[in-house]
C-alpha cells in the first residue's frame, strides 16, 4: 500500500479517468433498452432510428453527466469537511444542508403544490438558508469546531421536524409520493436544462479546493499549529464550509438527498493516496464521479422499477459508518 500511495498523481487520475469513461459507456449501453456499445456511434451519427438517438442524447447522456457531477461534488465536499472539522465522520450534510433542502422541497411540493423549476429553487433556498444560519451562529460566537457541528445537528433536527409537520398537515397521497421520491434521491430528473448549474458548481468547487490543498493540509492540524504556520483556521473553516454548502445545495436541489458519498469516498481515497490534499482532492473527485455513475447504472438495471439512489448509497454507507465508529475502539483495545 505504501507503493500505491507514492504512485504519481497522473497515474491515479489517468486510471480513474479511464474507469470513469468505462462507467459512462456502460451507462449509455444499459437501461430498459440495452444498446450494444458498437452500435452507439452509428446511432448518434444517423437519423434512421430517432427513438434510440433520443434515448442516448437526451436521456442517458445528461443523466450520466449529472451522476458524475453529483459524485464529484459530494466527494470533494466530504474531503474538505473532514479536514476542516477534523472529524472522519463528517460529510457534506453535517451543517444541516440536506434537511434544509428537504424542508424547501416539502414546502414547494406540499404547501405550494409546485414542482418543475420551483422545486429545485425551493430546495436550493432551503439548503443555503439552513447552512447560512449555522455559519452565522459560528461567526457571531467565534464558535470552536465542535459547537459548529452541534449547530448543524440542531439545524438538521429543526428542519426535519418542520418537514414532518408539513407532511402531517398535508396528507395528499400524490404529493407525499412525489416528496418521498425526491427525498430518496434520483438522477431521473436530469436534463440538458438542469445539469449546467450542478456541473459548473462541481467543476469550480473542485478547482477551488485543489488550489487550497496546502491550506486544507494546515487546517486539518491543531489550530495553534496552523496559526504558527501562517494559516487562519477560523476564517478558512468558514470559507470552506460555505463553498461546501453551495456545492452540496446545487446537487441536492435538483436530484434530492444522496447520502454517504461524501463520507465513504474520502476515506477510500485517503487509504489509497495518503493525507496530502494535493493528491487527495483530484483523486476523490474522480472517485466520487465513478462511484455515482456506477451506482446509477445499478439502480436502473437490477430491478423492474428504478431503485432510489439514496437507498443504494445508504446500503453501502451505513455499514462503512459503523466500521468507522468501531475502528477507534478496536485500535484502543490493541494499544
Amino acid at each position: 500500500m505504501t507503493g500505491l500511495r507514492k504512485a504519481p498523481l497522473p497515474l491515479w487520475t489517468g486510471a480513474l479517468a479511464a474507469l470513469l469513461a468505462l462507467a459512462l459507456a456502460l451507462s449509455f449501453c444499459l437501461g430498459e433498452v440495452d444498446i450494444p456499445l458498437r452500435d452507439i456511434l452509428g446511432l448518434l451519427g444517423s437519423e434512421e432510428n430517432p427513438l434510440m438517438r433520443e434515448i442516448l442524447l437526451n436521456l442517458r447522456l445528461p443523466r450520466a453527466l449529472a451522476g458524475a457531477a453529483c459524485g464529484w461534488s459530494l466527494a470533494v465536499c466530504g474531503t474538505a469537511m473532514q479536514a476542516v472539522v477534523k472529524n472522519p465522520l463528517a460529510d457534506p450534510y453535517l451543517m444541516g444542508i440536506s434537511s434544509g433542502a428537504g424542508l424547501g422541497a416539502a414546502t414547494s411540493i406540499l404547501w405550494l403544490g409546485a414542482a418543475g423549476p420551483a422545486l429545485p429553487l425551493a430546495a436550493f433556498a432551503g439548503a443555503l438558508g439552513a447552512g447560512a444560519l449555522v455559519f452565522a451562529m459560528g461567526a457571531a460566537s467565534r464558535a470552536p469546531v465542535w459547537r459548529l457541528i452541534l449547530a448543524g445537528l440542531a439545524m438538521n433536527v429543526l428542519c426535519s421536524s418542520l418537514t414532518g409537520l408539513l407532511v402531517y398537515y398535508n396528507p395528499d397521497p400524490q404529493r407525499l409520493q412525489m416528496l418521498s421520491f425526491w427525498l430518496m434521491g434520483s438522477l431521473a430528473p436530469a436534463t440538458w436544462g438542469n445539469i449546467a448549474f450542478p456541473g459548473a458548481s462541481a467543476l469550480a468547487g473542485g478547482v477551488f479546493f485543489w488550489s487550497q490543498s496546502r491550506n486544507l493540509n494546515l487546517v486539518s492540524l491543531d489550530d495553534d499549529e496552523a496559526l504558527s504556520l501562517g494559516a487562519d483556521p477560523r476564517r478558512l473553516r468558514l470559507a470552506y464550509l460555505a463553498w461546501a454548502a453551495l456545492m452540496t445545495a446545487s446537487v441536492t436541489a435538483y436530484f434530492g438527498i444522496i447520502g454517504f458519498v461524501g463520507l465513504v469516498i474520502p476515506h477510500i481515497t485517503r487509504f489509497l493516496v495518503g493525507f496530502d490534499h494535493t493528491r487527495l482532492v483530484p483523486v476523490a473527485a474522480l472517485g466520487g464521479a465513478l462511484f455515482m455513475v456506477a451506482v446509477d447504472v445499478v439502480a436502473r438495471t437490477t430491478a423492474e422499477a428504478e431503485i432510489p439512489l439514496g437507498v443504494l448509497t445508504g446500503a453501502v454507507g451505513a455499514p462503512f459508518f459503523f466500521w468507522l465508529l468501531l475502528k477507534p475502539a478496536r485500535r484502543g483495545g490493541r494499544e
